[in-house]
């Protein structure tokens, strides 16, 4: 499956729910009690959260995956925290190295930008694959969703040597 990384657009993110929501929802309904799934991914996708990610207000650097003119994975790194806070694929395209490619595309634009230490909060089911990829798991906690319920998560983080600045080469 060729896949091309290239940086959101405001016109992708109704694509970008859509590629959260079904990863969600497919992929992590093992992990979590429906509850946390169906506030973490609602469904359906209102117009206000599209508007909301449109608008980027965080201003995040946030990419799409894309293959045969279709958005199968999204990525989301806030720079100045030195954070991953996204990286999901359509469960269509999962296990395919899409967000193998999607987190090194982070990872060396945080490089770029001087950051050397990245840091996220895994979800359960994503544990696996970031540890895969030389994260190290700092501990566990819960977030509390907007509508108060808790959500675990891994916290985990990587440092950047400089050898990864030339990821993706």
């Amino acid at each position: 499956m060729p896949v091309s990384v290239r940086e959101m657009r405001p016109e992708d993110a109704g694509a970008f729910l859509e590629v959260h929501h079904a990863a969600v929802r497919e992929l992590a309904a093992a992990d979590y009690p429906s509850k946390v799934i169906e506030t973490w991914a609602p469904l359906p996708i209102a117009a206000e959260h599209v508007a909301f990610v449109r608008s980027n207000p965080d201003r995040e650097y946030r990419l799409v995956a894309e293959s045969e003119d279709r958005i199968v994975g999204i990525g989301c790194l806030a720079a100045q925290k030195g954070e991953i806070l996204a990286c999901y694929v359509a469960p269509s395209a999962s296990r395919s190295g899409i967000g193998s490619a999607i987190l090194r595309a982070l990872e060396r634009v945080a490089g770029d930008r001087g950051e050397f230490l990245l840091e996220l909060d895994s979800s359960l089911a994503a544990e696996p694959f970031y540890r895969s990829h030389g994260y190290e798991v700092q501990g566990v906690g819960e977030h509390v969703l907007n509508n108060g319920t808790l959500m675990a998560y891994i916290r985990m983080r990587k440092y950047l040597g400089p050898s990864d600045s030339s990821l993706g080469a």
